[in-house]
């Protein structure tokens, strides 16, 4: 099992709310054992997808996070990520780069981490990172949907420190109709040149999402679970809404 997650999506579904020319916001919100954060306390995702002719497409992303409890705030942008997308029939082929922009003194970065653990790497300060993508996407007559995705990532920094490897991986089913979707997912991120034996060096997450496949606007809903005791010990889940903009 441990095996074929390995070879499994470098996002949760909640990426899915990105339509094929047009952009995304999504804003996912870590739900914590002691509360006392502000509705506004979580990691905003603002994507777009941009075809350019060719059979590319160009892809784009500017993460932010806030922080805001008991009078303390913080606020942070992550590490922004520009690629180049390649479809090939039920596949589609990333290569992209995030340069170093995360500030290290703002706790709103490590808020934003808990948020999703397959978008650690846009919450690194001073790592820059390399990535590519390989993501299978199938829909069967009958609505019915398989994606499957492996994404390996280096990880340079920028301010002392060893190169590292990453492997970013997910699976989803689900169902896409005439005028809504839905997909449920396990995702996660390997270490592979971390120390320690594959159990200490990955971290993995459950993730749903439902939303509009119609119209110019599409709203969305999302949930993730954290399955692993680093992060799940004193926050119980997330959830998130997003909306999708179609662009003729």
């Amino acid at each position: 099992m441990q095996i074929l997650a390995i070879l499994a999506l470098v996002q949760m579904p909640w990426n899915s709310t990105l339509p094929s020319r047009g952009l995304a916001l999504n804003f996912l919100r870590p739900k914590f054992d002691g509360g006392g954060t502000s509705l506004t306390s979580g990691a905003a995702y603002l994507s777009a997808r941009i075809p350019t002719g060719g059979g590319f497409s160009l892809r784009l992303e500017a993460p932010f996070a806030h922080f805001d409890a008991s009078g303390t705030t913080s606020s942070a942008f992550g590490n922004p990520y520009f690629g180049v997308e390649v479809p090939r029939g039920e596949w589609s082929f990333d290569l992209g780069f995030r340069p170093a922009l995360t500030p290290d003194d703002e706790f709103a970065a490590l808020l934003a981490i808990t948020s999703d653990i397959t978008q650690f790497e846009a919450w690194l300060p001073h790592v820059a990172t390399l990535a590519a993508r390989a993501t299978y996407r199938h829909r069967a007559t009958t609505g019915m949907t398989v994606e499957l995705g492996f994404a390996p990532a280096t990880w340079i920094p920028t301010d002392g420190g060893d190169v590292e490897l990453v492997i970013t991986h997910f699976g989803s089913l689900g169902y896409s109709g005439t005028n809504v979707w839905t997909a449920l997912g396990l995702g996660g991120i390997l270490g592979v040149t971390a120390e320690g034996d594959f159990a200490e060096r990955t971290f993995y997450q459950l993730g749903a999402s439902v939303g509009l496949t119609q119209g110019q606007v599409r709203p969305a809903l999302h949930f993730i679970l954290p399955l692993e005791d680093a992060i799940s010990t004193g926050m119980d889940f997330v959830i998130g809404v997003g909306v999708a903009i179609a662009i003729k």
